[in-house]
């Protein structure tokens, strides 16, 4: 009996040591070139170093690039150009605004978190408008844009810790 209940042990280790390295993720592949070929993955949420040979790789996902609107717009008479840079931040990014003329009362931008939460409500009356969001905690948010009652765009930022 302990030598039966020694080899379901041994396999049940055996069998989990099998997909340890497991993981799911969002997208991947194979890239291959004259220096040679390597496999990766986006959406991983560890990372590790490994060195040898004066060279070195960092595995797994260390910044994810997200640009993305949300949203259909509804407004097809409506031309606005808006861009949301860098996204992913841990500090500040830049919200320019194009083919658009910004009325003399502003555009109002909210932010809100996660959770739909209202976290900051301000105008914006410049081409190039700096937000500020060392402040916030690590999560995703959106980004709204609204002309008057119109919503122009929704932008969801990633906010990554220092």
């Amino acid at each position: 009996m302990k030598k039966i209940l020694f080899l379901l042990f041994a396999l049940s280790i055996f069998s989990f040591s099998l997909y340890s390295q497991s993981a799911v993720v969002t997208t991947g592949g194979t890239a291959t070139g004259s220096g040679g070929t390597v496999t990766y993955t986006v959406g991983q949420i560890a990372d590790q170093k490994v060195d040898g040979n004066g060279q070195f790789i960092i595995e797994g996902v260390q910044q994810p690039f997200e640009i993305q609107e949300v949203g259909i717009s509804s407004y097809p008479n409506i031309t606005l150009e808006a861009i949301l840079y860098p996204n992913p931040t841990t500090s500040k990014v830049m919200l320019s605004i194009r083919k658009y003329e910004i009325p003399s009362y502003g555009l109002t931008a909210q932010l809100f978190d996660f959770n739909g939460k209202l976290v900051k409500s301000f105008i914006v009356k410049d081409l190039d408008t700096e937000i500020d969001f060392s402040a916030y905690a690590a999560s995703t948010y959106h980004l709204r844009i609204v002309d008057d009652k119109t919503l122009l765009k929704t932008f969801k930022v990633v906010k990554n810790s220092l």
